[in-house]
C-alpha cells in the first residue's frame, strides 16, 4: 500500500516543520500572523505552478465549493496552531494534535461512510486518555491544570479536521492534481481573509525582518508544503481516518528531533528534556500510539 509511505512521510516533515516554527517564534518573528498568512502565499504558488504546468481544469460547482472550504479551513486552523506554539514546546504541543484522528473518524463516519468498530472505539478512549495526560500540568502543591494551549490546539484540531475530510469527501472520483489546484485556491482565499484582519500587524513584522529569517523561514515552508503534500496524496489513495492515524507517529518524531536539537544544539532550540518530562512525555505516546494501533487494526 503505497499511501502508508506517504501517510508515515508526512508527520516527520510536520516534525522538522514545528522546529523550525518554533526557533523563528521565539528568535526571529514576534507574531507568528507573518508565519501564517506567507504559509498561505507559498502553498497559493505552488497551486499556481500546478494549475500552469496541468492547464485550468472545469470541475462542478459542488466539488469546487468543497475543496475551497477545505483549504481555507487548513489556512486558518494555522491561527490557533502557532498561538498553541508560543504557549508550549513543540514535544508538549505535537501531542496533543493526536485528537485529529479522533474528530476525522467521527467525521467521516458521517461524511464518507467510514464504519466505526470497537476496537476504534477503544483506541479513541486511549488516545484521549493519553492527550488528558500530556495536556495537564502540575502546579505547587500538587494541584493539575488545564495547560494554556490546550483550548487552542482543540481548535486547530477540529479545523483540521474538517479540512481531511472535506478533502476526501470531494476529491472520490477526481483527480489528485487537479483536485489539489482547487484546494490550494481555498488557501489562498483564507490566506486573503487573515490579511484583511491582520493587514498591519503583517505589514510591521514585514519590515523588520531580517535576511536570515527569510532564509528559514523559506525552507521552513517547502518543507510544511512537502508534508502537506504527502498528506492529501495519501488521503487520496488511502482511507482518511487511517491516515490521519498514521499522523500519530508525529509525536515520535517530534520528541526524537527536540531531544537530539536541545542536547546538540540548544542555541537553536531548547526543548525540556529533564527526565520527569520525558518519562511523562513518553507514557502519553505509548498510550497514544497504543490508541493508534487499536484504531487502525
Amino acid at each position: 500500500m503505497p499511501w502508508i509511505i506517504f501517510a508515515i512521510a508526512a508527520p516527520a516533515l510536520y516534525g522538522i516543520s514545528n522546529f523550525f516554527d518554533k526557533f523563528l517564534i521565539e528568535k526571529k518573528i514576534k507574531d507568528p500572523i507573518l508565519l501564517t498568512i506567507f504559509g498561505g502565499v507559498i502553498i497559493s504558488l505552488a497551486g499556481m505552478i500546478i494549475f500552469i504546468v496541468r492547464g485550468f481544469v472545469v470541475l462542478d460547482l459542488r466539488p469546487i465549493f468543497i475543496l475551497l472550504i477545505s483549504g481555507i479551513l487548513a489556512e486558518i486552523a494555522l491561527v490557533p496552531y502557532f498561538k498553541a506554539l508560543s504557549l508550549e514546546d513543540a514535544s508538549r504541543i505535537s501531542p496533543l494534535f493526536q485528537v485529529i484522528p479522533v474528530f476525522v473518524l467521527i467525521l467521516s463516519y458521517f461524511l464518507v461512510g467510514e464504519v466505526l468498530a470497537q476496537k476504534q472505539l477503544f483506541g479513541f478512549f486511549l488516545i484521549l486518555l493519553g492527550s488528558f495526560f500530556i495536556s495537564f500540568e502540575k502546579r505547587i502543591g500538587g494541584i493539575l491544570r488545564v495547560r494554556k494551549a490546550l483550548r487552542w490546539v482543540l481548535l486547530a484540531s477540529i479545523l483540521w479536521a474538517f479540512s481531511s475530510v472535506v478533502f476526501k469527501f470531494a476529491i472520490i472520483d477526481l483527480n489528485f492534481w487537479d483536485a489539489l489546484v482547487y484546494e490550494f485556491l481555498g488557501v489562498a482565499v483564507g490566506c486573503l481573509i487573515l490579511f484583511l484582519f491582520y493587514s498591519r500587524r503583517f505589514i510591521a513584522q514585514f519590515k523588520i525582518m531580517s535576511a536570515g529569517a527569510w532564509a528559514v523561514l523559506n525552507i521552513n515552508e517547502v518543507v510544511y508544503f512537502l508534508g502537506r503534500l504527502c498528506t492529501f496524496y495519501a488521503i487520496s489513495l488511502g482511507p482518511v481516518s487511517l491516515v490521519t492515524v498514521l499522523n500519530g507517529f508525529h509525536p515520535v518524531f517530534v520528541l526524537v528531533f527536540g531531544f537530539v536539537l536541545s542536547v546538540w544544539f540548544p542555541h537553536i532550540v531548547k526543548e525540556d528534556i529533564a527526565k520527569k518530562t520525558i518519562v511523562s512525555k513518553s507514557v502519553a505516546m505509548v498510550l497514544m500510539i497504543l490508541g493508534l494501533w487499536f484504531v487502525s487494526s
